[in-house]
């Protein structure tokens, strides 16, 4: 293993595609009908304006044709979709509440704890249904509601019947119409006048379900005066990875390598990957180990338990995943224990034996490994040396005599030869078995030299109990047993040393297979001595530790009190995992760290520094999916309402939504839009400026790589004079992907002294891709100020030349070209969504050369 260096941990965003074994306690009948409209309306219990609302919804929809003026929606069969599916029956107050399967699915997603450090509130929808909600106490206090739209719907239902489909009317186009026939989950937010919520309201949305329908709906109402903020929702060098072969340098780490997941279980590298990361970092620190320090990015979750109480030692350990930047000092970092067991009564070795002059020749033979077999191992790792490749010696202290005597009757049963003894010199016995087969057997399984010493894979994965016979033999030759009194009390522990790093880590590990805890001291020291490492039990380990090494540590008067107290550890072992404490955590923003990361099949996680990490979004199907949602938003006279989505759906999704916002006098309204994924989107977030004085901003982003038509845009209409709004659209087109910006600026007559200003940037990659201008400018008013500007470009090789001339490759040069491209997007995001979008860029523009 490597020396312990300060390590860096990057989010992987490459494979989203993970879907979960469908569990539903309700899934209507494939296909749309009048009868799958009635009965999601019944399972909801809903009001009959509500159903007869629905049912309207859906004639408008058979009524109405396919859209043709856009991307090409011919392909999607409505009757080929399940428009209503059931996850759960109940939705989760607290995360404690969601089931377990769902809970598993947005702890992949590093969903989990957000709430707690950044959100005022947080929401999550699996498939047709909100499973959980939670608004901060102190919001709620101040009156926000910040409901799933059914709860909306139930607890206020005269607010939702007097604005519901008021912004977007069931009949204003098919797609809406078939929303406001089958829709279900989405988010119904409340603002009452007044209020300013500073922390944004957060939305998960999530497809599990094959040809899955998603129809959420959302309607946010902004009281007088009030203002809300709502939105959708590596390492460096030298780290070191659990592998089936030992410990690897994450550099290299390669496509085909097989390493330790969460799981417990060994499972194949698929994709591996290396960046510059900027932004922030936590560095991590847990008990247990002094050779750890990992630096991790903010984003990055790690398999953890959140402490119940400062005071006292958790009672519950499920562990989640979650992102590094939620943890806190104390709460508990998981480390893996490998139960898996493949024992063999007998094995095969083979030695290489040299014959003079003649060459050398390969010697297979047996021999039964037993737990004598494994003992003998032990006293070897602890007192055994390898001279000339001949011969086999062991050395024990003159007091040591039972321990010596065991080793001579174990190389006889072994190998057939009684080894020589010497006499005692400097108070040291040592005896001398001449066997080249023996010698060189030991050398190749078990290492040679102090410092070399390591066990093999199949030694790992034996029996346990054989395993306890190693720990003894190791113990009584390189062990101690230490009770000594210090002014603030006892230290009881028990230690083996090595300096061996690798071999301390592998006795740890076959300690955790026998529930005992251990922890690992190094002792750094100077040139050219080696750094020493202590693995040392103590606490409520120390009586399970005695019955294997078989030392009694009540013959001492102090020792018979030792077993009568109640002994506790900061540590709990669980069957899979070893929770340890967090002993602190750092923050920093950090700038151009090189990262490395890696994508593991199925389970997508690995092991680094000892504790579980995972490496990282509806899932990929060969059939399509369709979300079809719709957005109202309300902002009265003086309030501030922004709406922010990044999207990064899979590209078997259908990403077809109504978004609208009304603007009353001097109000404001903010739409941050962006889209990295889907096969198809079409969303043009649209504000109306009923009011005078009121503003509109829409920022939309779009990225369309292969297979992929981003359809995007915004509109905005001004029905009042001295309003102002602006249009910014940017998209990024590359492996033939193709981006439209569609949008449309009304201003009606009278409406004097509007201002407006459309800007659409595309930036094209590479020959096969493509970029679409389809602006409307509808003005009505002469009296009006107004702007529009389009520009459609491609990386420039100056621009390219000069990044590379400064060491970037052309990959990174490009990558940095467009994200200074998105720039005005990403600054208008709280931090941890600019990063969150800079790190779906990069993933995206990977593989770009060539």
């Amino acid at each position: 293993m490597a020396p312990a260096t300060e390590q860096v941990f990057d989010k992987d965003y490459s494979k989203y595609g993970f879907h979960d074994k469908e569990e539903f306690v309700f899934k209507t009948e494939k296909g749309l009908s009048k009868e799958v409209v009635e009965q999601i309306s019944k399972i909801k219990n809903e009001p009959e304006w509500m159903l007869k609302f629905r049912l309207k919804s859906l004639e408008e929809f058979y009524r109405r044709p396919m859209p043709q003026w856009g991307a090409n929606l011919n392909t999607i069969n409505f009757d080929d979709i399940y428009y209503y599916l059931r996850p759960t029956d109940r939705q989760g107050d607290s995360w404690e509440d969601v089931p377990e399967y769902i809970k598993n699915t947005f702890n992949k997603l590093g969903i989990p704890e957000a709430e707690q450090k950044f959100l005022g509130g947080v929401g999550a929808q699996y498939d047709s249904e909100f499973v959980y909600h939670k608004l901060r106490e102190d919001l709620e206090k101040q009156g926000v509601v910040f409901l799933d739209m059914d709860g909306g719907l139930r607890e206020y239902p005269e607010i939702v019947k007097k604005y519901f489909g008021t912004v977007i009317p069931y009949n204003d186009n098919k797609l809406a119409a078939l929303n406001s026939a089958v829709w279900s989950g989405g988010s119904f937010v409340y603002i009452p006048a007044g209020v300013k919520v500073d922390l944004p309201l957060q939305a998960y949305f999530r497809i599990n379900a094959q040809n899955m329908g998603q129809f959420e709906r959302t309607l946010i109402i902004a009281e007088p005066g009030s203002s809300v903020h709502y939105i959708e929702g590596c390492f460096t060098k030298g780290a070191p990875i659990n592998t089936i072969y030992g410990i690897k340098k994450i550099e290299d780490i390669k496509e085909g390598d097989i390493v330790l997941t969460h799981t417990g279980s060994y499972k194949r590298v698929y994709k591996t990957q290396k960046r510059k990361h900027n932004g922030l970092m936590c560095t991590i620190e847990y008990y247990g180990d002094t050779r750890q320090k990992i630096r991790i990015t903010n984003g990055h979750p790690v398999l953890a338990v959140k402490r119940q109480k400062a005071e006292y030692k958790n009672t519950d350990w499920k562990p989640e995943w979650a992102e590094a930047g939620n943890l806190e000092k104390y709460d508990y970092v998981a480390m893996p224990i490998e139960r898996t067991v493949i024992s063999q009564n007998e094995r095969f070795f083979s030695v290489k034996i040299g014959r003079g002059r003649h060459p050398s020749k390969v010697i297979q033979f047996k021999l039964e490994t037993d737990k004598d077999f494994f003992r003998l191992v032990g006293y070897y790792m602890a007192e055994g040396s390898i001279i000339g490749e001949h011969y086999l010696t062991f050395t024990f202290n003159k007091n040591e005599r039972k321990y010596l005597d065991d080793v001579k009757e174990l190389l006889e049963k072994f190998f057939g030869k009684n080894p020589v003894e010497y006499k005692e010199y400097k108070n040291g016995i040592s005896i001398v078995l001449c066997s080249t087969l023996a010698a060189r057997l030991f050398k190749n399984e078990f290492g040679k030299g102090a410092k070399n010493k390591s066990l093999p894979k199949w030694f790992m994965l034996e029996d346990p109990e054989k395993q306890a016979e190693f720990i003894k033999g190791y113990w009584r030759g390189d062990g101690s047993f230490m009770n000594k009194k210090y002014s603030w009390g006892n230290k009881r522990m028990f230690r083996i040393n090595t300096i061996s790093e690798t071999l301390a880590e592998q006795t740890r590990d076959l300690l955790l297979r026998l529930d005992i805890f251990a922890s690992i001291n190094v002792w750094n020291r100077k040139e050219p001595r080696n750094d020493s490492f202590a693995v040392y039990v103590g606490g409520s380990y120390l009586e399970n530790f005695s019955n294997v090494v078989g030392y009694n540590i009540n013959e001492s008067s102090d020792g018979n009190l030792l077993l009568k107290q109640k002994l506790i550890s900061y540590a709990e072992i669980t069957e899979q995992y070893a929770f340890v404490p967090i002993k602190q955590i750092k923050k920093e923003i950090v700038k151009d760290i090189e990262v490395y990361n890696f994508s593991v099949t199925e389970d997508e996680s690995y092991i680094s520094h000892g504790i579980v990490v995972h490496n990282c979004t509806a899932p990929t199907y060969s059939s399509d999916s369709l979300h079809s949602a719709v957005v109202e938003l309300i902002a009265m006279e003086g309030s501030r309402l922004q709406y922010t989505t990044i999207q990064n759906w899979s590209n078997n999704v259908y990403n077809l939504v109504t978004k609208r916002a009304f603007a009353y006098k001097n109000s404001t309204v903010f739409w941050v839009d962006g889209n990295l994924g889907s096969k198809i989107t079409m969303k043009y977030p649209s504000v109306y400026l009923l009011g005078e004085g009121a503003k509109a901003e829409i920022l939309s982003v779009a990225f369309a790589g292969k297979g992929q038509h981003q359809d995007a845009g915004g509109k905005i209409l001004h029905f009042a004079p001295n309003t102002t709004s602006r249009i910014t659209s940017k998209s990024v087109s590359k492996d033939g992907g193709r981006t439209t910006y569609r949008g449309l600026l009304h201003v009606a007559e009278g409406c004097k002294n509007v201002k407006s200003h459309v800007t659409c940037d595309a930036l094209i990659l590479d020959e096969k891709s493509a970029s679409d201008t389809v602006p409307y400018m509808e003005i009505n008013e002469k009296n009006v100020n107004i702007e529009h500007e389009a520009t459609v470009g491609k990386i420039g090789e100056e621009q390219l030349f000069y990044l590379m001339s400064r060491g970037l490759s052309q990959d990174q040069a490009m990558t940095m070209i467009v994200s200074g491209f998105m720039e005005p997007f990403t600054k208008e995001l709280p931090l941890e969504y600019a990063i969150e979008l800079n790190r779906l860029i990069a993933m995206n523009m990977e593989g770009s050369v060539g």
